[in-house]
């Protein structure tokens, strides 16, 4: 929405709500950081649009947790120069009501930036509405097109890409010589046809020898992958690739298991969590002919990722997922931009970011936010799951594959990005 009119363009609107109509605190984390209009209050106000109910409220709480722990560490540590807080809203990921709540943080709570979102819809919605409004929204999204050719200026994007996710999927299998012939399954919205796009496009065709068969598409919240598993197998292909997430991935795989694909082919899953593990089984996911990609993981082997994990289990009582990986990362990275900023101006916050190294270091890759599209520069790992009793907990993963520089091996170049701010 525009801005009130009779709003001082020198007071950011926290400090114009807490001067006029007392302020109130909010706690709030909408997939990408929010505006600001100058930083005269002493308290930096985080508007995070989550989805903590509706098809993956399970996967939101985590990341809601992730946003928490971030504002609490900030705090302890001074990254701000200012005192922080959260305004949390649920946007049980549906666009409409996404967009609607961060409109409410910025216009009603005072919110001086926006962040939090996993959906790549809700991440495409609420940047539309943060570069309307002028603020930062720090957040995570698969689909190419958040830092393609739908970027934003004010987006920040602290997730990994489908390009990037698929690179530990489908390219390792490739680079591994696991297969010369590829079908995929790809959810039928945002990222999952970025996923598959890029795959049939760039990954397949750059292997001599490799034959790209065909894909089937399946729709958002489908339960029976029957066709498109007889689909799959009778295409013959050596590799298939799942472009599926959250409880399509977990039921996909459980039919793959139950149909014997796994005995005869190369299955791939190119975003695979905790969550899913949990609910796929150790028989599945320790089949030998069973790989897949993470975002993060919590084992990974780094002094400030084993940090996080440990600081996260001891105050959730549960492990962080790779989405809250990424939201703790850009959160307190956002708020260490408004620092060097001295205030929450959106051009010179947004000045700060590009480049700055995310921090913590929880991939340990020199990870950035880039100048050219605002993606975070973050190693896609590739992972297999234990054999049953190897599992104590939630280890549920071995990790393959680090790749040590993801902006060449991972990720599309600024000029393949299609992004012009």
């Amino acid at each position: 929405m525009p801005r009130n009119d009779r709003t001082p363009r020198s007071m950011s609107r926290r400090s114009y709500l807490k001067a006029t109509a007392g302020g109130v605190a909010l706690t709030a984390t909408a997939g990408c950081i929010g505006e600001g209009l100058g930083g005269g209050s002493d308290t930096i106000t985080i508007g995070a649009t989550i989805p903590t109910s509706g098809p993956y409220g399970t996967i939101g709480q985590n990341q809601k947790e992730g946003v928490e722990l971030a504002v609490q560490h900030a705090n302890e540590d001074d990254d701000a120069g200012r005192e922080v807080e959260v305004v949390f809203k649920d946007t049980q990921t549906d666009t409409q009501r996404a967009t609607q709540v961060a409109r409410d943080l910025l216009n009603e709570e005072g919110a001086d930036f926006l962040a939090g979102n996993f959906s790549s819809s809700v991440a495409l919605a609420i940047g539309e509405l943060a570069q309307r409004e002028n603020v930062i929204y720090t957040c995570v999204g698969g689909s190419n097109a958040i830092t393609g050719e739908q970027c934003r200026a004010n987006v920040f994007n602290a997730g990994n890409s489908a390009v990037q996710q698929t690179s530990g999927g489908l390219r390792y299998a490739l680079e591994e010589g696991l297969g010369e012939s590829v079908y995929e399954i790809s959810a039928d919205y945002s990222w999952g046809q970025s996923i598959q796009e890029w795959n049939e496009a760039e990954i397949v065709p750059s292997y001599d020898g490799v034959e790209y068969l065909g894909n089937t598409y399946v729709d958002f919240g489908a339960t029976d992958y029957s066709q498109a598993i007889t689909e799959a197998r009778n295409s013959g292909a050596d590799i298939i690739s799942f472009n599926l997430f959250a409880s399509n991935h977990v039921q996909s795989a459980q039919q793959a298991g139950d149909f014997g694909l796994l005995e005869d082919h190369i299955c791939v899953w190119p975003a695979t969590g905790i969550v899913e593990a949990e609910q796929i089984g150790q028989d599945i996911l320790s089949h030998e002919n069973f790989y897949a990609s993470a975002p993060w993981y919590w084992e990974h082997d780094t002094s400030e990722a084993e940090t996080f994990a440990d600081a996260f289990y001891e105050e959730y009582d549960t492990r962080p997922l790779g989405f809250s990986a990424s939201m703790y990362a850009g959160v307190r990275t956002t708020l260490k931009a408004i620092s060097a900023a001295d205030g929450t101006e959106t051009d010179a916050v947004r000045s700060e970011m590009e480049d700055r190294e995310l921090f913590p270091q929880l991939w340990g890759v020199g990870e950035r936010f880039r100048a050219c599209d605002h993606r975070a520069s973050i190693a896609t790992l590739t992972v297999k799951g234990r054999p049953g009793s190897e599992v104590d907990g939630q280890n549920f993963f071995e990790v393959l594959n680090t790749p040590q520089n993801p902006e060449e091996t991972q990720m599309r170049t600024c000029d393949e990005t299609g992004c012009s701010f």
